[in-house]
């Protein structure tokens, strides 16, 4: 059995394990290009609404807040490659891998091993994708997530050429930094899985892993590594170096949505129209509903704007006017094609995103004034 010669490497990261284990320090495997994550209302805070303020309501025939009257979340957005997040479990160690010398192994229980070049991977039909990338330590609201669209190939192209054996069951990853993990067999072999060369229509960066990262639907990317060196059909369970520090092993997307615009604390002009605005997803599963939620009143649909395929986000946006002065709890909430709907508050380690990710409400305060 291969072993992990990497988990027991310490990165900038392992000071955290002495405030609560290894949970904590897995919890950072992902370091946002934003650090700013929205605030939850707490109650008793002294941001509660008074009993008798009046109710706001959807005003639409109101003047428009200057800053966040117009809708900007109908069409799809793809995020800039400098603005996505970045993960890494040892950022001491990026590589720098030569093209001309990189090569992508494929072998394990397969008839026919293979290695693949720069050149080759280059030269494979071309597939291209809208899809939203996450990491599975993502707090409730956070901004470790971005929508791009990713080109390169389908996994499907190395699968009808090596072949697997009936006896595997996982895959093995291993990355030039070092980084390895595992997936069952199914996530690899499901349509879609791709293997990406370009971001947003240029080739990967070094930080998003150049020459080559692999995507599989419905998976956060602590299952996808960047740097891919060699790809592994294994009969037997392996686990990775953030498994073996508590993380899911499975690491499926959690349906959840997310307030974008306006950020945290925003002050919006009283009796202005505005609009909430943001982002939803649920791995495959296709978003179905978003509601938003003013203070303790009812939950109002939003207008979704669905991306290609449900592997994009899918962005929503609510009209509102504040009636009056003070500060209003915004909540919101999805609905994907299961029927499951969010419902439980963000609580416990980064909103409960350890082990295996989170799905709980998001919610934030906005100021009328």
């Amino acid at each position: 059995m291969p072993s992990s010669d990497n988990t027991n490497r310490v990165s900038r990261r392992g000071f955290l394990i002495a405030l609560t284990g290894s949970a904590i320090a897995a919890a950072a495997a992902c370091r946002p290009g934003n650090p700013d994550v929205p605030t939850p209302y707490a109650p008793g805070s002294g941001l509660a609404p008074t009993a008798t303020r009046p109710i706001p309501t959807a005003d639409v025939s109101a003047a428009p807040d200057p800053t966040y009257g117009q809708i900007t979340f109908d069409q799809i957005r793809l995020t800039p490659v400098e603005s996505l997040y970045i993960t890494q479990y040892d950022y001491n160690n990026t590589p720098e891998v030569d093209a001309q010398t990189w090569a992508l192994t494929v072998d394990g229980l397969v008839e026919q091993p293979l290695t693949l070049n720069y050149e080759q991977a280059l030269a494979m039909p071309v597939h291209e994708d809208t899809r939203t990338l996450e990491c599975i330590s993502n707090p409730v609201g956070g901004d470790l997530i971005g929508n791009l669209t990713w080109t390169g190939f389908l996994f499907q192209e190395i699968l009808d050429r090596v072949k697997v054996k009936p006896e595997a069951t996982h895959v093995r990853f291993e990355a030039a930094d070092g980084y390895t993990t595992a997936v069952q067999l199914e996530w690899i072999t499901q349509p879609g899985v791709m293997l990406a060369y370009n971001m947003n229509g240029e080739p990967l960066t070094v930080k998003h892993g150049f020459p080559l990262r692999i995507h599989m639907p419905g998976l956060y990317g602590q299952k996808m590594p960047r740097w891919l060196t060699r790809i592994e059909f294994i009969d037997y369970d392996y686990i990775g170096f953030w498994e073996s520090r508590g993380w899911s092993n499975v690491a499926d997307i959690r349906t959840k949505s997310i307030v974008q615009s306006p950020p945290d604390n925003a002050r919006l002009s009283n009796g202005a129209r505005f609009y909430l605005q943001g982002v939803a997803v649920a791995g495959k599963r296709r978003i179905t509903a978003v509601e938003v939620r003013i203070d303790d009143g009812e939950w109002m649909p939003a207008t979704l704007a669905h991306g290609p395929s449900p592997l994009a986000w899918t962005q929503w946006y609510v009209p509102w006017t504040f009636s009056a002065p003070g500060a209003y709890r915004v909540a919101v909430r999805a609905t994907d094609e299961t029927g499951f709907v969010q419902v439980n508050e963000d609580a416990g380690l980064f909103g409960g995103a350890y082990p295996s990710g989170t799905d709980a409400i998001h919610s934030l305060v906005l100021e009328s004034a």
